[in-house]
């Protein structure tokens, strides 16, 4: 594989994995098997660990977009807590 083509696998093996937490992240609190805070709380720890590694200069633009990511997910799950306690 030339370098842009592992780049595309790479953006698709992170895309892909990301996509598969999420899934399953939601069908866990949706089944009430973990709370939603709870996940929420887990997930702002590794994107308050992730600032961290960016302000100390461990590849700080990656660092910022993991972040970012993290934080869109992290608000996925909140979204979606209060849909599933409503159903019930």
């Amino acid at each position: 594989m030339g370098e842009g083509e592992m780049d595309r696998f790479h953006a698709a093996a992170g895309q892909a994995a990301l996509m598969l937490v999420e899934s399953l992240m939601l069908v866990l609190v949706e089944r009430r098997m973990i709370d939603a805070d709870e996940l929420i709380g887990a997930v702002e720890t590794v994107i308050d660990t992730k600032r961290q590694l960016a302000e100390y200069g461990h590849e700080p633009e990656v660092a910022r977009l993991a972040a970012t990511l993290l934080t869109t997910l992290a608000n996925s799950i909140a979204a979606a807590g209060p849909k599933a306690a409503a159903r019930d």
